[in-house]
């Protein structure tokens, strides 16, 4: 590859907006810029948009008609619309 294809290659790619994936969490839309994230990344995410949620939340995702708790480690991969549910530990409902 020579060396004008590649300045045209980078010239490319900041032309393009940054790719994201749109999902759900607590009924708000994020944007989360990975395929797979652990569930600590999506919830620092979350809350660098603007979300009213914090690290120390429970995070579950939907699973067909139920949700299953994720933890801060656990890796999920991220397709579009995916719903969460993140909720403060003192939440008792």
């Amino acid at each position: 590859m020579s060396a004008t294809s590649d300045q045209a290659g980078l010239a490319d790619q900041e032309r393009r907006p940054p790719h994201t994936i749109p999902v759900i969490i607590n009924n708000k839309t994020v944007q989360l810029p990975e395929r797979e994230m652990t569930g600590l990344e999506i919830k620092q995410a979350a809350a660098a948009q603007g979300l009213p949620i914090d690290t120390g939340f429970q995070l579950s995702v939907r699973h067909g008609g139920r949700f299953n708790i994720v933890g801060d480690t656990d890796p999920i991969r991220i397709h579009p619309n995916l719903e969460f549910l993140a909720v403060a530990p003192d939440d008792n409902s």
